[in-house]
């Protein structure tokens, strides 16, 4: 009765051990995630890049969901998704940005060069 007892009692502190060696909740990441969604937004990538930044977003809220339930590997790697569309949304945009801006500079010349003919 006694071994039984060592043994279930060994058993118990063997899976509380390995579930402290979890990893830890991502906050860092979703916070990383949440900044660059917000830099994304300053840039007017809902303009230019609609689709990716409301990828992104559903990333984060479904990050936070899995660091709720305790699901931190999940988390972790959907915070990681969700910073990385973020930043495919803030690129596109200023890209978008940019192509903007030459078009409306090659316009200009065209509309010099009409007016010095």
């Amino acid at each position: 009765m006694l071994i039984k007892l060592i043994k279930a009692t060994t058993l118990g502190v063997a899976v509380s051990v390995l579930t402290a060696c979890g990893i830890a909740a991502p906050k860092a990441e979703v916070a990383y995630a949440e900044a660059t969604i917000q830099s994304a937004q300053n840039v007017d990538a809902s303009q230019y890049a609609g689709v990716e930044l409301e990828k992104a977003k559903e990333k984060l809220r479904q990050a936070k969901s899995e660091m709720k339930d305790g699901n931190n590997e999940s988390a972790l790697r959907l915070a990681k998704e969700a910073t990385a569309g973020a930043s495919l949304a803030q690129v596109k945009a200023e890209a978008g940005k940019a192509q903007n801006a030459e078009h409306q500079v090659t316009e200009s010349i065209k509309s010099l060069k009409a007016q010095l003919r």
